[in-house]
């Protein structure tokens, strides 16, 4: 069996929505300069670069992310839908993915806009593909065991769009069935022909947190 990423590795030129700021390293100890060993503290936000939204993060009561069971986390059903020929700030619909090909037992649902090519553009943070509210309640119903979604762009929201943005985090988010929301992803090199057999999301788990970067190792 063969593991892959399909989160980004954090850096301090990673992309932040609507181009606000990113990660930020400041040195601790150094070996260099005499000190017994390197750290370093790193100040970032918990929605920058592979991260996951919950519930909390739109609903006010709802759940976080350290409440989650470790085994939610093991997504053994998953599948790569591409979304061909999106444009910079289009709002993907219903009518915009092949829902008919996806399994009902599907539990992740990876969606591949391309965008991710433009990732070191202003273009990804300033006019990234968003999502329709309407989406959610569609999911829901042709895929009841569907605990995630994930995709190559940076928010669910459009930050051209971002009224309507709000409303589709509320959608998947403030629901007795929420749908969690993996952002930024790297699916680049994911496999076209659905090899993935299997994937893990790792969140960092921050007491109360309404999101978190995370890693996500798939295997094919």
């Amino acid at each position: 069996m063969t593991f892959i990423y399909l989160s980004h590795v954090l850096e301090e030129s990673t992309p932040a929505y609507g181009n606000g700021p990113s990660l930020k390293r400041e040195a601790g100890n150094r070996m260099a300069n005499g000190d017994s060993c390197n750290t370093e503290a790193w100040h970032l936000s918990n929605h920058i670069g592979t991260h996951i939204d919950a519930p909390r993060h739109f609903c006010r009561d709802g759940a976080v992310l350290d409440t989650y069971p470790a085994d939610f986390w093991c997504c053994r059903k998953v599948f790569l839908l591409d979304v061909a020929d999106v444009a910079p700030g289009e709002i993907i619909g219903t009518s915009r993915l092949a829902l008919d090909e996806v399994p009902a037992d599907t539990e992740l649902l990876l969606m591949r806009t391309g965008i991710e090519k433009r990732r070191s553009d202003m273009v990804y943070m300033m006019e990234n593909p968003g999502f329709s509210p309407d989406l959610a309640a569609a999911l829901r119903d042709k895929l009841p065991l569907l605990r995630m979604i994930g995709f190559d762009g940076i928010s669910l929201s459009s930050f051209a769009s971002r009224p309507l943005g709000r409303k589709a985090h509320k959608a998947f988010l403030d629901h007795d069935r929420p749908i969690l929301i993996i952002e930024d992803m790297a699916l680049a090199d994911a496999l076209p022909e659905n090899g993935i057999r299997e994937a893990m999301v790792c969140p960092l788990r921050v007491r109360d947190s309404d999101a978190a970067p995370c890693t996500v190792i798939a295997r094919i």
